[in-house]
């Protein structure tokens, strides 16, 4: 397996230099003036969701998220993945519905913004996703790819213990590189290599339910396997709903989207179509597939996606697969540092907490200096957090110190959403009332489990740190609210 894990790597480095050389910009986007203006009309439908598609990281969700919901539901993963997915789809609809009436770089601000119309939230809003964005980027992107080469063979953390350094410093250079040469590359690079992988999902899934047989069932979607508990499944459907994460993220994007109001809201809908089917399938073919009764021996399995594949469809299989995972991790760290670096530029943009610097643009039409900066700030926290709490549970820990703050900027915008809506007498009922209340409910409902019961060492410090960084936030915002009023209240307002 390490042999074929060098020779994963050689081909996926190959193949990230070849679409590096492939996706080289323009003729119209190199003769870009250095000014404070992101290019316009650079993306579309397709290439505005492979911002999400990268986020997400479908590839990479199947590797570990897979692992951890086995652990808590068994053989009933498919129906929680199921219902984790009908929940953010209710998230989707409302930030769907934003998506038609913002479209900026400040994102969720400018949502709390039109919603509330109240600086403090919208600037909340700038403050913690810009945190969710560095720590998404940090634990799942640099310290994702950096670690899987542990978790295939645990004999090269025992030989190379900080092998995975030098590895996310790589990947942090890589992909700043890649971003930095204008969003229209990098977008190509991860639709086209995002919907390999979907495709490679699908077929592979397709080909192991029907190497299952008779084994197939509809059993992994009801709650039989846990004995009929829903208490289990409604619990661990908590920890599921995080699987669809960052399938929204063309919204930071909207700037730089041909008629954003209209493409946004479709590649929304499409990606949200795209990636259910194939989690919620591929779940179901990896249930059956290894059995519904043996999916608590599938979550003590360092790499059960590898081994399946290898061992029902060959070695060649299990490589591809292994190469996708790799190139998963390397796609989600542009997806969701394309969203920290934007809400730095529209900070920066109304004179808040980053330097004028950060909003100014290169010849390729980006955020140049922001990204740079960005990228080395996201590998110092890695490989912090990583050396204090060993790279694979840093990882963990880090994402789990940002949930908190997408659950409550999604709750804020569904209430908004309909707020907004009343005072414009635009209401829908379904849409804008009772949508809202199912986020509400659900999003409240994680936010509680999170910390109580408090999780083991040292997940139960995250909560710690997402409060720390709200007080700082606070702060922050008093003392701006003395000192620059003005750009407060402008924060949040821009949209095309």
């Amino acid at each position: 397996m390490s042999n074929r894990l060098v020779s994963s790597i050689e081909i996926f480095i190959y193949f990230c230099l070849l679409a590096k050389l492939m996706s080289s910009p323009d003729n119209s986007q190199e003769k870009t003036s250095v000014s404070g203006e992101l290019k316009r009309n650079v993306l579309g439908v397709w290439t505005s969701l492979a911002n999400g598609l990268a986020a997400n990281a479908p590839a990479g969700v199947t590797a570990l998220y897979f692992v951890g919901l086995a652990g808590l539901v068994g053989g009933s993963m498919p129906l929680d993945v199921l219902l984790a997915w009908l929940i953010y789809l209710a998230m989707t609809v409302v930030v769907y519905e934003w998506s038609k009436e913002v479209a900026s770089s400040a994102g969720w601000a400018a949502i709390q913004r039109k919603g509330f119309n109240n600086s403090f939230l919208a600037f909340f809003a700038g403050w913690s996703y810009w945190y969710y964005y560095l720590s998404f980027t940090a634990g799942f992107g640099l310290l994702g790819i950096a670690t899987f080469a542990y978790l295939i063979s645990p004999t090269i953390a025992s030989s190379y213990p900080y092998l995975w350094i030098p590895i996310l410093i790589v990947a942090m250079l890589e992909t700043s590189l890649l971003m930095y040469r204008g969003v229209r590359p990098s977008s190509l690079y991860t639709l086209y290599t995002g919907l390999a992988e979907i495709a490679f999902i699908i077929i592979t899934s397709v080909a192991l339910v029907i190497i299952a047989g008779p084994r197939n069932t509809y059993t992994p979607f009801t709650p039989i396997p846990v004995g009929n508990n829903w208490s289990i499944i409604l619990v661990s459907m908590i920890f599921g709903i995080t699987t669809f994460g960052g399938t929204n993220s063309a919204i930071p994007l909207a700037e730089e989207t041909k008629n954003p109001r209209v493409n946004v809201p479709k590649g929304l809908l499409i990606l949200q179509l795209l990636i259910g089917f194939t989690l919620i399938f591929s779940s179901y073919a990896q249930t059956v597939i290894y059995g519904v009764n043996n999916m608590a021996k599938y979550a003590a399995l360092p790499d059960p996606g590898i081994i399946i594949l290898g061992r029902y469809l060959g070695p060649i299989a299990a490589a591809l697969y292994t190469i996708f995972v790799i190139n998963s991790f390397n796609s989600s760290i542009i997806g969701s540092q394309n969203g920290q670096t934007r809400m730095a530029y529209a900070l920066s943009r109304d004179g808040l907490v980053f330097p004028q610097s950060f909003k100014r643009i290169n010849r390729f039409g980006v955020p140049g200096f922001n990204i740079i900066i960005t990228g080395i700030i996201n590998a110092v926290i890695g490989i912090i957090t990583g050396l204090i709490l060993g790279p694979l549970e840093a990882g963990i820990f880090l994402i789990t110190t940002n949930a908190f703050f997408g659950f409550v900027n999604h709750i804020l915008g569904g209430i908004g959403l309909g707020l907004y809506h009343r005072r414009n007498h635009t209401v829908n009922i379904f849409k804008h009332v009772v949508i809202p209340l199912i986020v509400l409910g659900t999003l409240g409902t994680a936010i509680v489990f999170a910390v109580y019961p408090a999780p083991p060492y040292p997940l139960n410090y995250a909560s710690y740190v997402a409060a720390a960084w709200t007080l700082v936030g606070v702060l922050v915002y008093i003392l701006l609210r003395r000192s620059r009023k003005e750009n407060l209240d402008k924060f949040g307002t821009f949209t095309l």
